[in-house]
């Protein structure tokens, strides 16, 4: 589940990039479903515009997108509007400036490798969000597919979809930005790992009210959060026969941050049925998850730190930790040097890795789990036996019992929850519609106003 950050470099025939700013927004409708049409249709919309596109079934040669542009693109229902796409990207979307569109109401099928749609803010230079996907089936039954891929410091709501695959990535997330580099004192992930914590807030790729539907084998990942320090909160989902994912810190990357995991349905099925979460990297809360028919019993959550002397991971720069990394805690434990190792289970993110390397080093933060078990009624927060287990590795690294200075990694005793969290407001504004409802983000990033 390597990834190598290159630039992905593709042919989208724009028929104009330049709209006048004294044009009022106006619905468009696509001439027909066929890629030239909509793409006419979404080089003459402003900010503020509908694109609609009709019913039909239509086959791309090449992706549609648009940069910068604050536009609603829908077709006209899922399976009446339906897109094949034998390539990578259906919709390939550049969000560094301005984030505030939406893409809906339709079914995409056909052949990638890369994603079905892609977002990408990656040469912004701060933070970007406000964008929603919603109610779009993505019809994958076949080989190794990606549904989302969203790359670079932006946030916003993937919701209402329907993914049906067979094997590879229903989202992923790479949250990079212009400003990182590949150092050991600013790997990729430096700039959303120096921000806070902000549990509990807007300030993530939200994950909500979609199904998940795997026939594949192998580990279908609903879920991956492949570099960068990213940040989603996935909640209210039902998921058969896959897991969510989250990679370790490594190489030029910081694992993800943060992950709030809530209110879901995980069923394992004939094809998966290993484990329903895996994480290797940063903190959040896992609570109210109804988990079914895996393997073994009781279900368990993986929790894994991969660069330890023996664990495996020696990519260059970060490189293994053992005691002698600036980047990593150094907090004198004999039973696991290094420790805490930089981005690890059960770490606060706040710090840049400069700052880190200077001695001001992340506080902790344990990932709290509580009520998940296998009663349906635990996806609702009602009756449930709370019987998931944590499956630690290495132990002497990831454990519920106190380091030698009274830190532990991970809280699960029972029904404690987290002290003080409180989830963010369900359904998502974006959603509901109530966006002033989102709280501010944080003060050292740049605001990106959010578009009714």
């Amino acid at each position: 589940m390597s990834r190598i950050r290159t630039p992905i470099l593709i042919a989208i025939p724009f028929l104009s990039l330049v709209v006048s700013t004294a044009a009022s927004a106006a619905d468009i409708t696509a001439s027909s479903c066929t890629q030239s049409d909509v793409q006419a249709a979404i080089n003459a919309a402003t900010d503020g515009s509908t694109v609609s596109i009709p019913v039909g079934n239509c086959t791309w040669s090449s992706p549609v997108g648009w940069s910068d542009k604050n536009i609603h693109v829908k077709g006209a229902g899922i399976d009446r509007t339906v897109i094949a796409r034998p390539g990578d990207f259906a919709f390939y979307i550049g969000a560094p400036v301005k984030a505030q569109f939406r893409l809906s109401d339709m079914t995409l099928t056909g052949d990638t490798n890369q994603a079905a749609i892609a977002i990408t803010s990656e040469t912004s230079p701060g933070i970007t969000s406000g964008w929603r996907v919603d109610h779009i089936k993505f019809d994958y039954p076949t080989g190794q597919r990606r549904g989302v891929t969203i790359r670079g410091a932006t946030y916003g709501v993937i919701d209402h979809n329907q993914f049906i695959w067979s094997g590879g990535v229903a989202v992923g997330l790479a949250a990079f930005n212009a400003s990182d580099t590949c150092s050991s004192s600013n790997p990729e992930g430096n700039f959303i790992n120096s921000q806070p914590l902000d549990l509990g807030s807007a300030n993530a790729v939200f994950i909500e009210d979609n199904s998940f539907t795997s026939s594949g084998t192998g580990g279908n990942i609903v879920y991956d959060d492949s570099a960068g320090g990213g940040r989603a909160v996935f909640r209210y989902n039902t998921v058969t026969g896959g897991f969510f994912y989250s990679h370790w810190t490594r190489g030029c990357e910081i694992g993800g941050m943060l992950h709030e995991i809530y209110n879901n349905t995980f069923i394992g099925n004939a094809d998966y049925n290993d484990y329903p979460i895996r994480l290797e990297a940063g903190t959040g809360v896992i609570f109210n998850n109804t988990v079914k028919s895996y393997q073994s019993f009781p279900p368990y959550v993986v929790l894994d730190e991969r660069r330890p002397v023996g664990a495996g991971e020696t990519q260059m720069p970060l490189t293994v930790c053992d005691g002698t990394r600036a980047w990593d805690g150094n907090l004198n434990d004999p039973a696991a040097p290094g420790w805490p190792c930089l981005g690890q289970i059960g770490r606060s993110p706040g710090k840049s890795v400069a700052a880190m390397m200077a001695g001001d080093k992340p506080v902790s933060a344990p990932i709290y789990l509580w009520n998940n078990g296998t009663e349906s009624t635990c996806a609702s927060g009602g009756a449930c036996t709370d019987v998931l287990a944590v499956w630690a590795s290495p132990p002497a690294y990831v454990k519920s019992t106190p380091h030698p200075n009274g830190d532990v990694d991970y809280v699960m005793n029972g029904k404690t929850s987290k002290p003080g969290y409180t989830p963010f407001i369900y359904p998502h504004p974006l959603v509901s519609g109530s966006v002033s409802a989102a709280p501010d983000p944080p003060t050292n990033v740049r605001v990106v106003a959010i578009q009714q």
